[in-house]
């Protein structure tokens, strides 16, 4: 075949692009419809109809995404006779992406990765909807757009979950080793999850010039039989199979807590595709890369890597993690077999903030809830269906008439600089908070956190019960609080899966419901400065006249019926106002936005939540605060 030549009646060839299994892949122009396509071959070798089923599994693949943006289209497959054999070529045409391979472009930003990474999660997401796994994403199967749009490329490796069908070119299923999940070095099942870790090594590679286990560009080719008996590829089959990374925190700056949780070892411990389009999402922010973003595009520059041998060094000790991340400068090169896993973590992260949290859009808080841990106080179930999505409830029931609720909460900020731990626990410190009679509360403050979050635990008396006094209850809060505070130091925590449905409350802003004219009902509101919850899902005000304060958030629980309090209508929404319906000198108004089915298949309600208290009448507050309510469900019937 040589450079205009006409192929298959249509296509004048005008290039070779590149080299794939089947031979050399070339820029042709389809006379037809007038435009560059790309054509692959692929050739049949062995038994027919065993190669006809290989060779027709990736165009079917493909053929399932051609109207989604991010996967490569492909336009038809066309069988070519070769000269002097009774074998067939088949000829893949597809789309030309003209802007190339990823593995060809320059280290890019944090935030632009970030964005490509949203787009190639999107295009995951679709795949394992399908029951279908990629099993070698990496920068040469991801070509970019002129407009800079990502497409991910070759399916010759994809997998059916469930089925017995596979495109492979060697074995059962073929992988990168720089660039593979631990399950697929193994010879293990592919799964979605094997995906979400693949993309995140490609995603550091994009960012530092090179995959997190010490590969490069070089490296990047397929592979499914252990080395070629030297000892560098002996090592990156090693640390494929061992889930091995090497991060450098501050060269990826805010993707470092994204790419943790989808390089955890456990596939079941990473998130899910749909859930890591959301997170890169947040990373990269407005498409201008403008105001909201996280990094100063011009102040950015790589760091440079350690030496693969240098970071292997105490290798063998770092096994005992879930996740193996040495950030640059991180391991002093004295690990050994003995060295213990706290002596692991505090040399993994020394120098490095901890992200613990993450998004907490997306963090499953009841991970930090163990209700074994309750279980000696008596019958513990966790409640996932109450208060705002920044907590989670554990019920623990000594008798049938006595219950004592523990909460795990967000809290926006850090360590009391003034308060001294009562105890530490890993990396954890256990602060106390002035016990009160009918509850006892602790702070669980990560060394040095980069979340900008506390976890507070807080344990009082159910409705009616009587425990025994801030004692008991302290008992009670110190087992919730050593319990979540294990699970961090294991951190980041598990994300949820599956995540809140896209028309859930927990991706609103409760903060942007009430503007400052609509405040101005409440006398000498300060409505330019409010104390503003985590991720936004509540926001208060308060006044210097007659102390009165104002709170607005979301709420989970089962829907509320007319023996709470007064029904009424607010922009379409039912509503509730509730006189006392938080304490005395308060009112409360619910706007019920959604239901859905909650736990053990009982019904639960979000909800907007407001209330307005003070020292006035009761039906003065409750007449500010329905107006208050009255303008926020408006602004969210509108968003």
């Amino acid at each position: 075949m040589r450079s205009g030549e006409e192929f298959a009646g249509r296509y004048v060839l005008k290039e070779v692009i590149g080299t794939g299994r089947g031979g050399d892949v070339w820029l042709a122009h389809d006379t037809v419809v007038g435009q560059d396509v790309a054509l692959k071959p692929e050739r049949m070798e062995g038994d027919r109809e065993t190669e006809v089923r290989r060779l027709l599994g990736e165009p079917r693949a493909m053929a399932k995404f051609r109207d989604h943006p991010h996967v490569v289209t492909l336009f038809d497959v066309v069988t070519v006779p070769r000269d002097g054999d009774a074998a067939e070529t088949y000829w893949f045409i597809m789309e030309y992406v003209s802007g190339g391979g990823l593995d060809r472009q320059p280290q890019m930003s944090p935030v632009r990765a970030a964005r490509i990474g949203a787009q190639l999660a999107d295009a995951l997401a679709s795949l394992h909807e399908a029951g279908i796994v990629h099993c070698d994403v990496k920068p040469a199967n991801i070509g970019l757009t002129r407009r800079g749009s990502a497409k991910l490329l070759d399916f010759g490796a994809a997998y059916r979950v469930g089925g017995t069908e596979t495109i492979t070119a060697n074995g059962p299923f073929s992988f990168t080793p720089d660039y593979a999940a631990p399950e697929l070095a193994k010879g293990n099942v592919p799964r979605p999850a094997s995906d979400v870790f693949c993309l995140a090594t490609t995603l550091y590679a994009l960012v530092t010039g090179s995959p997190p286990r010490g590969g490069g560009p070089e490296d990047d080719e397929d592979h499914s039989e252990h080395g070629d008996g030297k000892d560098t590829e002996r090592l990156r089959y090693w640390k494929a199979e061992q889930g091995v990374v090497e991060m450098d925190a501050a060269a990826v700056g805010p993707l470092y807590p994204v790419l943790t949780a989808m390089l955890q070892r456990d596939p079941r411990q990473r998130p899910d595709a749909a859930e890591v389009k959301r997170l890169l999402e947040a990373v990269a922010g407005p498409e201008s890369d403008g105001p909201g973003t996280t990094v100063n595009q011009s102040a950015w520059r790589p760091r440079r890597r350690r030496s693969l041998l240098a970071a292997v060094l105490g290798i063998s000790a770092l096994l005992a993690l879930g996740l193996v991340v040495i950030p640059d400068g991180g391991d002093d090169g004295k690990a050994s077999n003995e060295s213990d896993r706290s002596r692991i973590e505090e040399n993994a992260s020394k120098g490095k903030p901890r992200a613990l949290i993450g998004n907490p859009r997306t963090a499953d808080l009841c991970a930090l809830a163990d209700p074994a841990a309750l279980d000696r106080f008596g019958d513990a179930e966790v409640d996932v269906d109450y208060g705002n999505f920044d907590r989670c409830d554990v019920l623990v029931r000594p008798d049938d008439k006595t219950r004592i609720d523990v909460s795990i909460q967000l809290r926006p900020g850090s360590r009391p600089e003034t308060s001294e731990s009562v105890r530490t626990i890993g990396k954890i410190g256990i602060v106390e908070e002035q016990p009160e009679d009918d509850e006892c509360g602790l702070l669980l403050a990560p060394d040095g956190g980069a979340d900008g979050m506390v976890v507070g635990i807080r344990v009082n008396e159910g409705d009616g019960s009587v425990v025994g006094g801030s004692a008991a209850l302290c008992t009670v809060a110190d087992s919730a609080a050593r319990s979540a505070a294990e699970v961090l130091n294991r951190g980041p925590i598990p994300r949820r899966s599956p995540a809140y449905p896209d028309n859930s409350l927990a991706w609103a802003n409760a903060c942007k419901l009430l503007d400052t004219k609509a405040l101005s009902v409440v006398p000498g509101l300060k409505a330019d400065d409010p104390d503003v919850g985590v991720a936004n899902w509540s926001c208060e005000w308060s006044s210097d006249v007659d102390e009165l304060e104002t709170e607005v958030g979301f709420f989970r629980d089962q829907p509320k019926s007319a023996a709470d309090g007064t029904p009424i209508t607010l922009s379409g929404y039912d509503a509730l106002v509730e006189p006392e319906g938080n304490g005395d000198e308060t009112c409360t108004v619910f706007v019920e936005y959604r239901e859905y089915g909650g736990q053990n298949a009982e019904t639960a309600a979000e909800m907007l939540r407001l209330h307005v208290g003070g020292k006035r009448p009761t039906d003065e507050l409750c007449e500010m605060a329905t107006e208050l309510t009255t303008s926020a469900a408006a602004e969210l019937r509108a968003q």
